[in-house]
C-alpha cells in the first residue's frame, strides 16, 4: 500500500513539473514565432481547464470564508436577540411589579380609619398549597393573630400565627376559615367558608343562604363586616355554581375567590383602627 502511494506521488510530481516547464517554455517563447504559436495553440484547452479549476477553487474558498463570516454574524445576532428578550422580560416584570405596588398604595389610601402593613408572600403550605401561606412581616411590624389580609382584588384570609419577622395566613380556601358575606346585587347575607373538596380547585363554599334569596351565577360577594375581622365592603368572590334540593331550596353555592392565589405576591394586613 505504501509503495502505491509512493508511485502516485511520483506521478503527480512529474505532472506538476511538466506543467511548470511547459508554462516556462511558453513564457520563454513569447511573441509570434512559430514555436510560440504552436505551443499556445496546443496548450490552449489545457490552460482553459486550469483557469476554470483555479476559478472554482477561488469561488469555493470565497464561499467558505463568507460562510464563516455568516456564521459569526448569525451567532452575534442570536446573542443580541437573547439579550433583547431578557431586557423585555425585565421591563415587563418591572412594569407589572410597579402596577401591583401602585394598586396596593391605592388600596391602603382607600382604607381610611384603618392602619395597615404591606407584606410580601414568601412561602406556601407544603401540605395544602393555597390554604396557608407565609408573609415576611410579623409582630415587629405590628402584625398580630386575627388581622385581616387583603389585596386590591379582594380578601386573602387572616393571620393565624405571628412571629417577630413572619406570619402565617389562613386563606379563605382553608376549611377552618369562615366569614360573613353579603350578595352585592340583593343585599342578602350568608357565610363563605373553606371546603375540603373544593379548595384543590381554588374554590370555597357559601352556606347559610336565606331561603328567599334569588341567587344567580356570577353574583358578586363582599364582606358583611360581621365577626369583627374584615371591614365591610371588601370584595370576596363570585358565584360559579348553585346546589339546590328537589324542592328548590338552596343548599350551598360554589364561590370562586377574586384573588388569584397562583399570582399572589404582595398583600396588605389590616392591623388596627386609627
Amino acid at each position: 500500500m505504501s509503495s502505491f502511494f509512493k508511485r502516485r506521488g511520483i506521478q503527480i510530481a512529474v505532472v506538476v513539473t511538466a506543467v511548470v516547464l511547459v508554462f516556462a517554455a511558453i513564457t520563454h517563447f513569447s511573441g509570434s514565432n512559430p514555436v510560440s504559436v504552436a505551443l499556445r495553440t496546443a496548450l490552449s484547452p489545457f490552460q482553459h481547464g486550469v483557469a476554470y479549476i483555479s476559478h472554482k477553487i477561488q469561488d469555493t474558498t470565497d464561499f467558505i470564508i463568507e460562510m464563516k463570516s455568516y456564521k459569526e454574524e448569525n451567532e452575534r445576532l442570536v446573542s443580541e436577540i437573547n439579550d433583547l428578550k431578557k431586557q423585555n422580560r425585565d421591563v415587563t416584570n418591572y412594569r407589572e411589579e410597579n402596577e401591583r405596588l401602585r394598586e396596593m398604595l391605592d388600596l391602603k389610601e382607600s382604607l381610611t380609619g384603618y392602619s395597615t402593613v404591606a407584606a410580601s408572600v414568601i412561602a406556601y403550605s407544603a401540605n395544602n398549597w393555597y390554604d396557608t401561606l407565609q408573609i415576611n412581616k410579623g409582630t415587629l411590624a405590628g402584625v398580630n393573630v386575627g388581622n385581616a389580609v387583603i389585596t386590591p382584588d379582594g380578601v386573602v384570609g387572616k393571620i393565624t400565627e405571628a412571629g417577630p419577622t413572619w406570619s402565617l395566613v389562613s386563606t379563605i380556601l382553608n376549611p377552618d376559615n369562615a366569614m360573613g358575606v353579603r350578595i352585592s346585587r340583593t343585599g342578602d347575607v350568608a357565610v363563605v367558608e373553606g371546603d375540603g373538596e373544593l379548595y384543590s380547585q381554588n374554590y370555597c363554599k357559601m352556606t347559610f343562604i336565606d331561603k328567599g334569596s334569588s341567587l344567580i351565577i356570577g353574583d358578586l360577594l363582599e364582606t358583611s363586616g360581621s365577626g369583627g375581622v374584615y371591614p365591610s365592603g371588601l370584595s370576596v368572590g363570585a358565584i360559579r355554581a348553585i346546589d339546590s334540593d328537589a324542592m328548590g331550596n338552596l343548599n350551598y353555592a360554589t364561590v370562586e375567590p377574586l384573588v388569584d392565589f397562583n399570582k399572589l405576591y404582595q398583600v396588605l394586613v389590616i392591623n388596627g383602627i386609627n
